[in-house]
């Protein structure tokens, strides 16, 4: 069902029944027949109408709505439907400070907490998972417990699996990435990602998916967005993210677009820091809100973004921790929800903060007072308000609820607004289906998901896709692909662990294929290996005692992971250290005659800055492979599959089809990005 952005087509959603197996679901007793007459001549007239009395008094029960479920909670199980809660580590309480442990399974304690109060959801990160048996167990403990609680709500169990850069699952498929996607181009390769995604997280017993992010990366020094962001063109971030979210949906996923209203321009990571956007209304919606205003309609939720716009909002605060007057952020401001996104756009599906634990929230305001500013700007759910990570900080969570509860009582909240987004999130639930979800045999679920989480099928069309995204933007001399013959070898250097591996399956594969010669090699190094990052003229004697493999070697190969515009400035060597040794090795094997292949393994800006290689390409997303796969069994090690799709097209396993999804522009060594544009969006080469 899509959303059609009125509140109509949610409350016509919530008609749907109950699973009959919900323990919320209301009794229609018959009424009782009376007895019968004593006269044996009227006793059998009475059974007859008590019978057909009886049959009329058992017809269905009427449909159960949001609006019934909600009339029959208090406010504070209203309140707690509002919270996304998190268990990601826990501290027994044994008087151990050290012995805090990722929560993979629900003790007592963390079960009765869910069970006390209707909770709206939780959120799943890395710590909470393990591998897929384990996590089809959690969900099921999680969701019995939802089940024990007065009303049965089940719960939203939700987690951001992105894919590419911003994934959870273990033993899952990782999936090449927005950015990857946006290279690619093409609707139907975004709806076949979100389809493995989706179909993971059903498998799993996750319904909720804090993806598309559909912000528009328009600033190439974003540290938090970048390659996350399909594109710097919103009409093609539009594209995708609405495919995206189909593909989603098909496998029954929530889906979630964040974060409102647009966090590609800013050069400040929220989790760190409070960014400010300091545009107008008009020039946001020419820009930023385009792709939220495509996909509104097919929506299920809206993250916000902890992100001033200064020129929009007036609303101010004083800070806690500076004592100043301040701009609310996006989150807490009634102008951009309850106005922009509620009014001038017609949403009325479920709003969802960002984390309120991150730092552009919890530094600058305290946690009760940022939830009711959030509530008030017409806000449903609150994502982590407060660790949970004790049984003290339960106690912390009751005393939230509480205090939010008063609020209500004081009139600084009104109950409608409560009513309202309860009756929003309990609807998006019956609409989904979420009552009676839980599966009745877990072991045969988690045998079921095993078969789909990281499978053979999802991995081969993974790395399909990611050949597709891979972009040539120089090729000097047709230095690719790199044609090896008989006992050639490349030297292949690259930053972290986990790239040797990347070499070896790729080089296995072209093998396989007769694509390269069975003899043919790379000597694999990491950047790092024999000199600390932190080594300035460790690094560059490092570099000099690999002259006599560099000259011995047909080609070399520099893979760079940018993840900070700083990475590629060596005027900070500390964390320019990638840029140190790849300008260095670059200048040794041009002395030797050695021409230079270079890997923009993550964020595609750095290509510019290497522009002395012979031949460059972009990737998209620098995670790597922690093994080689041999099997996929559902407990194949989740890996990042851009590096292998890279290096298996420098071989010419597989040709260049990507093309820009942003522009690069010109970066001048201390300064920064300028306006000049090298390579322009749409910009890709070939062999």
């Amino acid at each position: 069902m899509k959303r059609t952005g009125k509140l109509t087509g949610l409350l016509c959603a919530a008609a749907i029944l109950l699973c009959p197996g919900c323990n919320s679901a209301p009794q229609n007793t018959a009424a009782p027949v009376t007895a019968a007459a004593s006269s044996s001549d009227t006793a059998a007239p009475t059974a007859e109408i008590s019978a057909a009395q009886a049959a009329e008094d058992t017809s269905p029960a009427p449909a159960l709505t949001a609006e019934s479920i909600v009339s029959s909670m208090t406010l504070e199980q209203k309140i707690a439907q509002m919270i996304i809660m998190t268990y990601r580590y826990w501290t027994d309480d044994d008087g151990n400070a050290d012995a805090s442990h990722n929560v993979t399974s629900l003790n007592d304690k963390q079960k009765a907490l869910i069970t006390k109060y209707d909770f709206g959801g939780i959120c799943l990160y890395n710590s909470n998972i393990s591998d897929t048996e384990q996590t089809v167990r959690l969900t099921a403990e999680i969701q019995a417990a939802a089940a024990e609680s007065e009303h049965g709500i089940p719960l939203l169990i939700t987690i951001d699996q992105e894919g590419g850069e911003i994934t959870r699952i273990a033993k899952g498929t990782k999936t090449c990435g927005n950015m990857a996607l946006g290279a690619v181009g093409d609707a139907q390769a975004a709806y076949e990602n979100a389809v493995i995604i989706g179909s993971e997280l059903s498998a799993l017993g996750i319904n909720t998916d804090f993806a598309p992010d559909v912000d528009v990366n328009n600033d190439p020094a974003n540290p938090v967005i970048n390659v996350r962001s399909f594109s710097s063109e919103p009409e093609l971030v539009a594209k995708l993210g609405t495919a995206y979210i189909e593909g989603l949906e098909s496998k029954g996923i929530i889906s979630t677009v964040k974060h409102f209203p647009g966090h590609g321009d800013t050069g400040i990571d929220s989790h760190s820091g409070l960014p400010v956007i300091d545009k107008s209304l008009d020039e946001l919606k020419k820009l930023e809100l385009v792709p939220f205003a495509a996909v509104s309609d097919a929506a299920d939720m809206v993250m916000t973004a902890h992100i001033q716009f200064p020129q929009i909002a007036k609303e101010t605060y004083t800070s806690k921790s500076t004592g100043e007057s301040m701009i609310l952020p996006a989150t807490l401001s009634k102008t951009i929800i309850k106005g922009i996104l509620r009014g001038d756009m017609g949403y009325d599906g479920v709003v969802t903060t960002d984390s309120m634990l991150m730092d552009a929230i919890d530094a600058n305001f305290g946690q009760t007072e940022a939830a009711i500013l959030a509530i008030n700007a017409d806000v449903d759910i609150i994502l982590e308000p407060l660790f949970i990570a004790d049984e003290e900080s339960i106690g912390y969570m009751e005393d939230y609820i509480s205090a939010l509860a008063d609020a209500v009582r004081e009139g600084r909240i009104a109950e409608s607004e409560i009513d309202d987004s309860v009756i929003r999130i309990v609807s998006l639930k019956l609409e989904k289906g979420l009552f009676g979800s839980v599966p009745s045999d877990i072991a045969d679920a988690a045998s079921s998901a095993k078969t789909i989480v990281g499978s053979k099928e999802h991995h081969d069309k993974e790395l399909e896709t990611a050949e597709r995204a891979i972009t040539l933007i120089k090729n000097d001399d047709s230095t690719l692909p790199l044609r090896l013959t008989e006992n050639e070898k490349v030297a292949y250097f690259y930053p972290f662990s986990g790239g040797e591996n990347a070499m070896t399956f790729a080089l296995e594969r072209l093998k396989a294929e007769g694509v390269i010669p069975g003899n043919a090699a790379a000597e694999c190094h990491c950047m790092t290996e024999n000199s600390p990052s932190s080594d300035y003229d460790g690094l560059i004697n490092d570099v000099r005692s690999y002259e006599e493999l560099v000259r011995s070697s047909a080609a070399v190969i520099i893979a760079a992971e940018t993840y900070r515009r700083e990475n590629m400035d060596r005027t900070d060597p500390k964390r320019a250290w990638q840029a140190v040794f790849t300008d260095e090795m670059t200048a040794l094997a041009h002395k030797n005659g050695v021409k230079v292949v270079f890997l923009s393994m993550h964020m595609p800006y750095d290509a510019v800055r290497y522009s002395e290689a012979d031949a460059i390409l972009c990737a998209y997303c620098g995670q790597d492979m922690p093994s080689v796969p041999t099997e996929y069994n559902g407990d194949t090690t989740a890996y990042g599959v851009n590096y292998p799709a890279a290096l298996i097209t420098v071989f010419g396993g597989s040709s260049p089809t990507g093309t820009l999804p942003v522009d690069l522009p010109e970066y001048i060594e201390g300064t920064g990005y300028t306006d000049e544009i090298v390579y322009p969006f749409g910009f890709g080469l070939n062999y």
